[in-house]
């Protein structure tokens, strides 16, 4: 799955939608003030015009937010190598009518994941400026192509004012217009609001090795997230039940190891050090914690290896795990991650 690769194009938790840039611009830094770590989470949409100016507001938000998303009405060769690799162009005929709309917005957000939307969307022509609430049918649209992870709604507006209808539409559209909250309280109540909905959907973190610190991901605690990740993954270590637990697509099913477990200190070992791009796990460390006190190098070296032997019997390839300068290791080329509870 591509979101597990931070700064790749992708799917995210979180896709904020304005009709103008500058409101763009306000949203992604109110978001980058008090969660910050929300922004590689982020695909911040815009559905302005094309031309210059929104050209230089696309470079401007990739350029001060080194792992945001933006989807726009511009040019991706009109950008710089770093940010095309961020950037979603969004074409005319996707605007066109409520479908394609709701399809593009639907390609850029995870499932079960949180959709902010500008009510007053007045970039769409097929929204009648009479009636310009009307684009809540886009989100509603949006989260029915989610039928078994429907994303939750957040819908904001600076008018004080609605039609007679507004709050009857909204409500025949499966809404509460109790929440739709006020664009001019976004750090004090928008950009909490969303941050509280990444939390609850997205309970677990994820990490995988990087070249500087671990990058961390949100991801949900539901058996289609898990099996996402096993799949994506080739050795994955959940630590969020009380127990240990290793998955991922070298193992023909997950193996679940009871507390204090040999087998799976070792793995969680190996896993480690792989995080810390270590020398690998000493083969007489793995002995003398396995040996009875007193035990002799030999003795130690011997049960050692018997128990490495049941570890790469549990993997479809078994040279995963290599053995050198005395100590054990995971191939490097191997995918490795590690989830645990917020």
């Amino acid at each position: 799955m591509s979101w597990l690769r931070p700064g790749s194009l992708a799917r995210r938790h979180v896709v904020s939608i304005e009709d103008h840039l500058y409101h763009t611009v306000e949203m992604v830094g109110s978001i980058a003030n008090i969660a910050s770590d929300l922004i590689p989470c982020l695909t911040a949409c815009a559905v302005d015009a094309p031309g210059p100016d929104t050209t230089r507001a696309v470079a401007s938000l990739l350029d001060r937010h080194d792992a945001l998303q933006v989807a726009a009405r511009a040019d991706p060769a009109d950008l710089e190598p770093d940010h095309r690799r961020r950037f979603v162009r969004i074409e005319e005929a996707q605007l066109a009518d409520l479908s394609s709309f709701a399809r593009t917005i639907a390609s850029l957000l995870l499932p079960g994941g949180v959709l902010v939307q500008d009510i007053h969307l007045s970039t769409l022509a097929f929204v009648s400026r009479d009636r310009w609430w009307e684009s809540i049918y886009a989100a509603a649209t949006v989260r029915g192509m989610y039928a078994d992870r429907p994303p939750a709604v957040r819908f904001l507006s600076n008018k004080r004012g609605y039609s007679a209808t507004f709050g009857r539409d909204l409500m025949d559209a499966g809404f509460d217009p109790r929440d739709v909250m006020d664009k001019a309280d976004l750090e004090a109540t928008v950009v909490p609001a969303i941050a509280r909905d990444v939390r609850e959907r997205f309970p677990l973190l994820l990490e995988v090795p990087s070249s500087q610190s671990p990058a961390v991901t949100p991801v949900g605690d539901d058996d289609a997230s898990r099996g996402e990740i096993d799949a994506a993954l080739d050795l994955i270590e959940w630590n969020v039940a009380g127990r240990v637990e290793l998955g991922g697509r070298l193992l023909s099913s997950p193996v679940v190891f009871r507390a204090g477990s040999q087998e799976g200190s070792t793995w969680q070992a190996l896993i480690d050090d792989r995080f810390r791009a270590g020398e690998g796990v000493p083969v007489l460390d793995v002995g003398m914690r396995l040996a009875a006190a007193g035990a002799e190098r030999a003795e130690a070296s011997n049960l050692a290896a018997r128990h490495i032997h049941a570890l790469r019997a549990r993997l479809n390839t078994p040279g995963a795990i290599i053995t050198a300068n005395h100590a054990y290791r995971l191939d490097e080329r191997l995918s490795v991650g590690r989830v645990r509870r917020r």
